[in-house]
């Protein structure tokens, strides 16, 4: 019966957390934080686990973690990961990642100079702490736009893409110095050239330096007039997609110079002109990933392969062995919903009108009822996910420009008190 410590089972980390208990697992949870952002604990189960702890000394940490005595150790979000890294090399646990590439999995300028170094096509960036040294590095780029981001952080906390000097400050100050939905304070801020292309998701599982690819996946953001970067679309690719190699390949070269050896990684990859070139990565399953919609389009997915790696390894090592890539049983789109006016949120109506789309198939709230929902400026503001699955395209294209029309109308929306929406 194996033994395991999820560290910040939040997010697609839940699911995980569930198919090992199903595959008789027994599993403790370890936050790593006691300051976590309220986002994180929404679904969250902790029945789940036979004890729980909060993280507030490592050493107390540790001596928990190895009265537990676990085979593994894996990281259920992002937030987890530098901790999870920590115990598996104190604890010399075989199933992990190599722990001289802790900071390049985690720190975005480490892991583009990291990926540079390989050999590997990537993006120009530099790392400041001062805006006079990011207005030199802008003005001797001499390109506009830019991108300007945290170096650690999620969920494209913090991201902005700007068009002019000017917009570059006004990130850069709107940063530096403030704490991010990961819990640390940007220290630094982090520029970068803006990379033209189309933007796709590589995920693989790995086990023993071995990768199964479980998504690929073309995304759809829109760029606020602020310049804060959102997400729409997700949209699953068959492997006979033209992108489909090319991206595999390249994304296998990352998780290899990036020493993802076991375990899960989310790769966000843009395919430009000249090839693909990364955008970040991170060493955990992809936090949008529902086990249902996978069953129902691949007949596998992410979260199911990282469980077969832990609890079934003889089960996975026969995927790696047929070396197939996933079949795409049926289309997908999950669609991130994109408030634009304030209000309270009610889902009665909105599911209603979702349950006669022809597509749907799920929908995920992050907010109860009669909660405040502002507007949409990043993946924590999001009011929710709407999974559409079905065998022809078409369909769910239709169906997704029906609920941006019912957003726009306001189906979810109720007045705040004492004024209007």
């Amino acid at each position: 019966m194996d033994r395991v410590v999820m560290v910040d089972g939040f997010s697609s980390g839940k699911h995980l957390a569930r198919r090992l208990k199903e595959s008789a697992c027994v599993l403790r949870h370890l936050a790593s934080s006691a300051a976590l952002d309220s986002y994180y604990y929404a679904g969250f189960d902790g029945s789940l686990y036979e004890d729980l702890l909060v993280n507030r000394d490592i050493e107390a940490t540790v001596a928990w973690v190895e009265g537990f005595a676990p085979q593994f150790i894996i990281a259920g979000a992002e937030s987890g990961v530098l901790l999870a890294d920590l115990l598996n090399e104190r604890l010399d646990l075989p199933y992990r990642n190599r722990f001289d590439r802790t900071k390049a999995r985690r720190n975005k300028y480490e892991m583009i100079r990291c990926v540079a170094q390989a050999g590997l096509a990537a993006a120009q960036q530099c790392v400041v702490d001062s805006w006079v040294a990011a207005g030199d590095w802008i003005r001797g780029n001499g390109r506009f736009p830019v991108v300007i981001k945290p170096l650690e952080s999620a969920g494209a906390d913090g991201v902005a893409v700007c068009n002019d000097l000017e917009a570059c400050e006004v990130a850069f100050r709107s940063l530096l110095g403030k704490r991010n939905r990961l819990n640390s304070d940007n220290v630094q801020v982090l520029i970068q050239e803006y990379l033209v292309g189309v933007e796709y998701v590589v995920n693989m599982v790995s086990l023993r330096g071995r990768q199964l690819v479980t998504e690929v996946v073309r995304y759809r953001k829109q760029r606020l007039g602020c310049g804060s970067v959102i997400y729409d679309i997700d949209e699953l690719v068959a492997p006979d997609d033209p992108a489909f190699q090319v991206l595999v390949g390249y994304t296998r070269d990352v998780v290899h110079c990036l020493g993802i050896e076991n375990g899960p990684s989310h790769a966000e990859v843009m395919l430009t002109g000249t090839g693909p070139k990364l955008v970040e990565i991170a060493a955990r399953t992809d936090g949008i990933l529902r086990p249902g919609v996978s069953e129902q389009t691949t007949g596998l997915g992410q979260i199911e392969a990282t469980a077969l790696s832990i609890a079934k390894p003889a089960e996975f090592e026969r995927l790696l062995v047929a070396r197939t890539s996933y079949r795409l049983l049926q289309n997908t789109y999950n669609v991130s919903l994109i408030n634009r006016l304030q209000g309270r949120f009610y889902r009665d109506e909105f599911m209603k009108e979702l349950r006669s789309l022809e597509s749907f198939f799920e929908a995920v709230f992050y907010l109860e009822d009669g909660q405040p929902v502002a507007t949409t400026r990043d993946v924590f503001s999001q009011p929710g996910t709407v999974y559409l699955v079905h065998p022809d395209p078409e369909v769910i294209r239709a169906d997704y420009f029906r609920i941006r029309v019912l957003e726009e109308a306001g189906i979810y929306l109720r007045p705040l008190l004492g004024g209007g929406i």
